[in-house]
């Protein structure tokens, strides 16, 4: 017996955020229990000198992981239609809160991955979306757009996270 294809999914989407995370050095969390829409978090890491070791910051972004073959390109943007949950999840959240960002990774149909004896590759890439403000949804699903450019690097995780712990510490020096 095996995983469900969906579990499967997962799984790849999963791999795909962890190896951007560690080419970001950035710290890396992963729940595996009671969720509550929130599958993960990336953090920030410093290095303390005068004890010369590494610690989190303490400014991190919260990320709903996602994979589907059910997107399509519309012009610049990737087309999905999010679940109510997720969507509804997003438009909840407080202002104050650590962001949460939905990261998609979208597969083909079919041949999902290559394999040998070089390199591992997974097909297609993660983007990733953020939204705030709106109103909570009724309909099971509801339409985006993400925009191409949205797509997950490293250099960009790096950059959301550094810009978090930038608009947090100037909301307290203000």
């Amino acid at each position: 017996m095996s995983i469900t294809i969906q579990h499967t999914k997962e799984q790849l989407s999963l791999a795909y955020i962890t190896a951007i995370a560690g080419l970001a050095g950035l710290n890396l969390g992963q729940r595996s229990v009671n969720d509550y829409g929130v599958d993960g978090y990336f953090r920030s890491v410093f290095i303390d000198t005068r004890e010369r070791r590494r610690a989190e910051t303490g400014f991190s972004i919260d990320f709903q992981a996602k994979a589907s073959i059910a997107w399509r390109r519309r012009g610049s943007d990737i087309e999905y239609n999010i679940e109510r949950k997720a969507y509804n999840d997003m438009v909840r959240r407080s202002r104050s809160a650590s962001p949460l960002i939905v990261i998609l990774l979208c597969l083909p149909r079919v041949g999902w991955y290559e394999i040998s004896e070089e390199q591992l590759i997974l097909k297609h890439a993660c983007y990733w979306w953020r939204l705030t403000g709106g109103t909570p949804i009724s309909t099971d699903r509801k339409r985006i757009l993400i925009p191409s450019n949205n797509l997950l690097t490293p250099g960009v995780l790096a950059q959301m996270v550094a810009d978090e712990q930038t608009a947090k510490e100037a909301m307290y020096d203000a």
